[in-house]
């Protein structure tokens, strides 16, 4: 199975039910000292002698003073035992974990700050504690912190759905964790100049007849001298040819257009490709090169019909046109996009600028903005396709997109 790489932030659910769990132990002990000395109360009561009822109430005091004893001792070791390990009785059942903004043991400090203002909030009984402990139902950063969180700097994650920081290296993971320093491969180097290969070079074209990246799944070829003056290529919404002149060769019969791409160059010579030695996680990994026709050129006078992506964390968003998503995904230089929309993933499984998608009636293409994770799309069949940088795929409404570690499923708008 592979590794799950995503921090999960813990349901309202579940902290209620970590938080109802942690109270019980004390609750137990209190009530087993009432139920021991409370008979003899009773029965001192009833006999109506003020020795037997002084007796009977300073054995009560006495049984409640071990209980209280009990329950401080409990309480001092759940605190100490949460602050070096975010392990509660209720977290090791539930299968969360408290943490820290890093994704490490979160310290005597948070963890007190956390229960003093669940404290606090008792003084509206029962229901005060309840909707702290459930507040990160208000959080407009996807769920992420209650309001004792946000005070305290912790995180309640959920280590049964992912993964838990504490024992993996914090937030982001420990060093190797994810690919680091490693330039990235299948970068573009042009709007239809395809991959760049491990040795910083352009990789050779698509195949001619290949088709509109909207019509079919790969890159088409295209009319190199159109390339050369600057035109659009046709049939490609959005998309321009590259600014590199392509070559002619020379015959008897005089100069013949050239039928190959643009000539191989390094990739320091191209806009948005990354080097040796960058993070594959750059924001500019999936580049376009617009001519000066291209940026002239008239808007569509439609805008394609929209769909709704729903996200694995419940979150709902249209999308019209062309869209941006990551956790903070930014245009190219140059690059018209109707969206960015951003991902707050905890853990490094999604790209700042991890995927592209654009719009034509039902269809969406998804192209993988050379991602450190990789993108797949799954259809209503089951199976999924791995996506290669640079070559958008089909996906219909009720398909799954996974990016990274993450997934959201395209609906109808």
């Amino acid at each position: 199975m592979a590794a799950r790489l995503n921090l999960v932030s813990a349901s309202a659910g579940k902290r209620f039910g970590a938080w109802a769990i942690d109270r019980i132990p004390p609750v137990v002990v209190v009530g087993i000292a009432y139920g021991i000395s409370m008979p003899a109360v009773l029965q001192a009561a009833a006999s109506g002698s003020e020795a037997d009822a002084a007796g009977a109430l300073g054995g009560m005091l006495l049984w409640l003073s071990i209980a209280a004893l009990l329950a401080l001792a409990y309480t001092v070791w759940k605190w100490i035992w949460e602050a070096r390990s975010g392990k509660t009785p209720g977290n090791l059942l539930l299968g969360l974990r408290t943490a820290n903004e890093d994704g490490e043991a979160p310290g005597l400090a948070a963890i007190f700050i956390r229960g003093l203002i669940l404290a606090v909030s008792g003084v509206v009984p029962v229901a005060g504690p309840i909707v702290v402990t459930i507040s990160n139902l208000w959080d407009s950063n996807h769920k992420r912190q209650g309001w004792h969180d946000k005070v305290a700097k912790t995180l309640v994650l959920d280590v049964n759905a992912g993964r838990d920081p504490l024992t993996t290296g914090g937030l982001y993971g420990a060093a190797g964790f994810g690919p680091g320093g490693a330039a990235p491969q299948g970068a573009f180097a042009g709007a239809m100049a395809g991959p760049v290969n491990a040795t910083g070079q352009a990789a050779a074209a698509p195949a001619a007849g290949g088709g509109s990246p909207f019509a079919g799944q790969q890159w088409p070829a295209f009319d190199a001298n159109a390339a050369a003056s600057g035109s659009i290529i046709s049939g490609i919404p959005g998309f321009s040819a590259p600014a590199e002149p392509a070559t002619s060769t020379t015959t008897a019969a005089g100069t013949a257009p050239a039928t190959s791409l643009a000539p191989e160059a390094p990739a320091s010579s191209v806009p948005g490709v990354s080097q040796a030695g960058a993070h594959a996680d750059d924001d500019l990994a999936f580049t376009r090169v617009r001519t000066e026709a291209a940026a002239a050129a008239p808007a569509p006078a439609t805008r394609p019909a929209g769909v709704t992506i729903r996200f694995d964390d419940g979150r709902e968003v249209q999308v019209e046109g062309s869209a941006l998503i990551g956790r903070n995904p930014a245009a190219a230089q140059g690059e018209d996009v109707d969206q960015l929309i951003d991902f707050a993933d905890m853990g490094r499984s999604v790209s700042k600028t991890h995927l592209q998608l654009r719009v034509e009636g039902n269809t969406v293409w998804v192209g993988d903005r050379n991602s450190t994770n990789g993108t797949a799309v799954t259809g209503a069949d089951g199976v999924r396709q791995q996506l290669t940088p640079g070559s958008p795929a089909q996906a219909l409404i009720g398909d799954t997109v996974h990016f990274g570690d993450r997934s959201f499923i395209i609906g109808q708008a």
